[in-house]
């Protein structure tokens, strides 16, 4: 029996639509997700962040790559925040 391989084919692509970035309400609407849903998962440390003053964007950048790396789960307090 062989190995496994890792299968991406249920990874959304966020690709040159969203950059490293992005808003809230970006990410919200190019994932369909609530942006009061995103808001609340990036407090909760589900998704991980970059805050800049006082405003917090998505970290599509460390998403993307945790995905592609075979992160199947997202439980708060995964992503901590300064």
């Amino acid at each position: 029996m062989s190995k496994a391989k890792p299968n991406h084919d249920n990874v959304v692509p966020l690709g040159a639509a969203i950059s490293d970035l992005c808003s809230i309400v970006t990410f919200a609407s190019a994932s369909g997700i609530p942006a009061d849903e995103v808001a609340e998962w990036l407090e909760d440390g589900i998704l991980p962040s970059a805050t800049f003053a006082d405003f917090r964007m998505v970290n599509v950048r460390k998403l993307r790559a945790d995905l592609l790396s075979g992160k199947e789960s997202f439980q708060p307090g995964d992503y901590s925040h300064d």
